[in-house]
């Protein structure tokens, strides 16, 4: 067996090693000399930290020491860096496109306008529109689950809680096993 590893022998000293690694490096100590001199200077330095006083440190103490770490210095003007090199990068990239196809930066730029303008005269719309489905949505939703409630609540007066407490666990089977259908289904049609 080769020497023993710095933390193989910290945790034999400790007590946490098993029956058999225990064995194989006490018998590795009685073959080496030098293993057995590193754990004896192991011994005397966990026999002098054990004897320290135990030190109390205060509850805010990563707190303060935090608070007295100076601030990282920030740049005054750090977004016109961001700005300037967009702006960098995008007059490289027309200046790329009217090298490769001989078109006109003017023209570029227009082309760039209508594609941009006609974006957003798409998006703008459609954005408008999705918005107000989640306005309409929501206010379904809402209707939905007052009047679930209203429901529930005249239910919940028609009958003994045993027997409410019988219906929900049977309507949760039910949506698991119609979830669960569907999902089987749904897979049943992918393999063909």
């Amino acid at each position: 067996m080769s020497c023993v590893r710095p933390d193989r022998m910290d945790l034999y000293l400790e007590g946490e090693l098993d029956a058999a690694e225990r064995r194989e490096i006490e018998d590795h100590l009685a073959a080496c000399p030098s293993c057995r001199r590193v754990l004896e200077e192991r011994r005397v330095i966990d026999l002098a930290v054990a004897g320290l006083p135990a030190i109390a440190v205060p509850p805010d103490f990563a707190r303060t020491v935090l608070d007295r770490l100076p601030e990282e210095p920030r740049p005054a003007f750090g977004w016109l860096a961001s700005v300037a090199t967009a702006i960098t990068l995008l007059l490289a990239g027309l200046l790329g496109y009217h090298l490769l196809t001989g078109e006109s930066l003017a023209g570029v730029l227009v082309s760039v306008g209508r594609s941009v303008m006609g974006f957003f005269g798409l998006a703008v719309p459609l954005l408008a529109k999705v918005l107000e489905l989640g306005k309409v949505f929501l206010r379904l939703a809402r209707d939905f689950g007052a009047a679930l409630l209203r429901g529930l609540q005249t239910v919940s007066s028609l009958f003994r809680p045993e027997i409410l407490g019988l219906i929900l666990a049977l309507a949760f089977i039910l949506l698991f096993l119609v979830v669960f259908g569907v999902r089987k289904i749904v897979s049943l049609g992918e393999k063909s």
